[in-house]
């Protein structure tokens, strides 16, 4: 398993790659309902599928510190990195 880390702050570089990954994601959910119009329907679930990693990847940190909270403990943030 790899190794789970606390992060508690964010830096620009990280946080523009976010941003960055929710507007293709919802570029990409747009593309998809236009796909369903015109009955495109495997390129529509490819575009589904790709939207919605985008957006996790968008949340990408508060899910590390969501899996950080529930596997190693609320209290281990607390104590310095050893």
């Amino acid at each position: 398993m790899p190794r789970l880390a606390y992060k508690k702050s964010m830096s620009l570089g990280e946080a523009i790659s976010s941003v960055c990954f929710f507007g293709v994601g919802v570029v990409w959910l747009s593309q998809g309902m236009d796909m369903i119009d015109v009955e495109a329907y495997w390129r529509a679930a490819g575009l589904f599928i790709c939207g919605l990693v985008c957006l996790a990847a968008c949340f990408r940190y508060v899910i590390q510190n969501t899996l950080f909270k529930l596997f190693v403990g609320f209290d281990e943030d607390e104590k310095p990195n050893q």
